[in-house]
C-alpha cells in the first residue's frame, strides 16, 4: 500500500511538473513564438539522441515529448515536427509494436515506392489535362504512430490499415481541392467510409484537407 501511494505521489508531482512547463510554455510563446520554436527543435534533437541514455530516462523523456511537445507543434501546425517527435515517442514507449509496424511497412521498399512514383504520375498527368499543372504532388509512407492509432481504434491487424502509403497534392485554392478530389474519385473508386472533409469542417487547429 505505501509502495502504491509513493508511486501515485511521484506521478501526480510528474503531471504537475508537466503542467507548469507547459505553462511556462505558452506563456513564452505569447510574448515571442520564437522562443517556443527554439524548444521545440531542441527537444527534436534531444529525442534523436535518445538512445545514448539510460532506460528510464528514455521512458520519462519519450512520454513528455508525447504528452507536451507533440502536441504543441500539432496546435502551431508544425506538421513534419508533429510526426517526427510522435514516431521517435512511440520508438521508446511501445518498442515492440513500433518495430512490427516499421518492418511492415519497409517489406519490400522499392517495389512499393515504385507503386507510389506511378500512381503519382497518372494523377500528375490528369491533373494537368484539367489545367491543374501548379498542383505540386508528393508520395510518402504515413507515419509510424498514426497507423498505430488507427490499427488501436478500428481494432485491425496492420494487413487490414488500407492507407499506410499517401498522396498529397497541394494546391491553390479551396475550390481547386474539390475539383482536384473528383479528379480522383474519377480515377479510382474511393472507399466510403475513408472520407473526411476538413474544409468545410477544420480540425481545432485550423487543419484543411480532404482525405480520401
Amino acid at each position: 500500500y505505501s509502495k502504491g501511494m509513493g508511486k501515485a505521489a511521484k506521478s501526480g508531482k510528474g503531471s504537475l511538473q508537466q503542467a507548469e512547463y507547459l505553462r511556462q510554455m505558452l506563456l513564452a510563446m505569447g510574448n515571442d513564438v520564437r522562443v517556443v520554436l527554439v524548444k521545440l527543435a531542441d527537444r527534436l534533437h534531444n529525442m534523436r539522441t535518445l538512445g545514448y541514455m539510460p532506460e528510464a530516462k528514455q521512458q520519462r523523456i519519450a512520454r513528455e515529448t508525447m504528452e507536451i511537445f507533440a502536441p504543441l507543434a500539432n496546435r502551431l501546425g508544425i506538421w513534419q515536427l508533429k510526426w517526427e517527435l510522435e514516431d521517435l515517442s512511440f520508438r521508446y514507449l511501445e518498442p515492440d509494436a513500433y518495430r512490427s509496424i516499421a518492418a511492415s511497412i519497409d517489406e519490400r521498399r522499392a517495389d512499393r515506392e515504385a507503386y507510389m512514383d506511378n500512381i503519382a504520375s497518372e494523377l500528375r498527368a490528369e491533373l494537368h489535362k484539367h489545367g491543374l499543372e501548379n498542383a505540386f504532388i508528393t508520395a510518402r509512407p504515413k507515419h509510424i504512430y498514426s497507423i498505430f492509432k488507427k490499427m488501436q481504434r478500428k481494432q485491425l491487424p496492420f494487413n487490414e490499415i488500407y492507407d499506410v502509403r499517401a498522396l498529397r497534392v497541394i494546391t491553390d485554392t479551396k475550390s481547386q481541392c474539390y475539383t482536384i478530389l473528383g479528379v480522383v474519385h474519377n480515377l479510382w473508386r474511393p472507399v466510403v467510409q475513408e472520407f473526411d472533409d476538413y474544409i468545410a469542417a477544420p480540425k481545432d487547429n485550423f487543419y484543411q484537407s480532404l482525405h480520401t
